[in-house]
């Protein structure tokens, strides 16, 4: 497998890009510039087979219709795209393309599955979409009073990666970090909160589960020196595991 830190920063961070994780042809959150960012990166949007949303704040989801229209400028519309996420993806997406590109027509976007070969699946907590190649289960988190919100264990090829962002502790994460090869986290800050992760506590979590590796994302601008229990993965940065 290839994982790829597209994006490892936060909404607010000024070195780094917002969070997105490619892994193969699974692309987790499009938030706001992830679409250049992987142009930056050369990676192609028809590669991209399924999308993955955590949840519906800007800095996870508002690049949608650049990724939809894109995909039609370029041509890449007989490549089905699957678009995973929690409970209401599809209404927020149609509602967001309305928003953004309806030009005054609010039909415009009601038959969004069959303009732009979309296949919508909504995930509530513990629910699985399984292909021949993976298996991906959703598992809700904490993100203050943001509901709903996804994090994803997506099992393929022996290996199991877990995608967190954004969330505090809560019974899920542990479970993630419990049961996965690689956790993929949000660790905003120094502290955690009641909306997300503090490195004070993401360093401490490989003494309590030694067999996952843990790799911080969702990251603002503080120094990272000296921690070696964590990844620091910048923008661009390529896992082949």
């Amino acid at each position: 497998m290839k994982i790829t830190f597209v994006g490892t920063g936060t909404m607010g961070c000024i070195t780094r890009c917002n969070t997105s994780v490619l892994v193969d042809d699974i692309l987790f959150d499009i938030g706001m510039g992830t679409i250049k960012q992987i142009e930056r990166l050369k990676i192609y949007t028809k590669t991209i087979k399924y999308l993955v949303i955590s949840h519906f704040h800007a800095d996870h989801f508002l690049d949608i219709p650049n990724l939809l229209i894109g995909r039609g400028i370029r041509k890449e519309i007989e490549n089905k795209l699957t678009i995973i996420g929690p409970i209401g993806v599809k209404k927020k997406i149609i509602e967001l393309m309305n928003f953004t590109h309806s030009d005054g027509d609010e039909h415009k976007y009601d038959n969004i599955e069959e303009k732009y070969n979309i296949e919508f699946v909504e995930l509530c907590n513990e629910e699985e979409y399984c292909t021949n190649k993976f298996k991906i289960t959703a598992l809700s988190l904490k993100h203050g009073e943001c509901l709903p919100i996804n994090g994803y264990v997506l099992e393929k090829e022996d290996k199991k990666i877990s995608y967190a962002c954004d969330t505090s502790l809560c019974d899920n994460y542990y479970r993630m970090c419990n049961t996965s090869n690689y956790m993929l986290s949000d660790v905003t800050g120094l502290k955690t909160t009641d909306m997300h992760m503090g490195l004070e506590d993401y360093k401490e979590l490989y003494k309590k589960y030694p067999n996952c590796k843990f790799y911080a994302i969702h990251r603002a601008d503080y120094s990272t020196k000296g921690i070696n229990s964590v990844k620091f993965p910048d923008d661009g940065e390529i896992l082949e595991i």
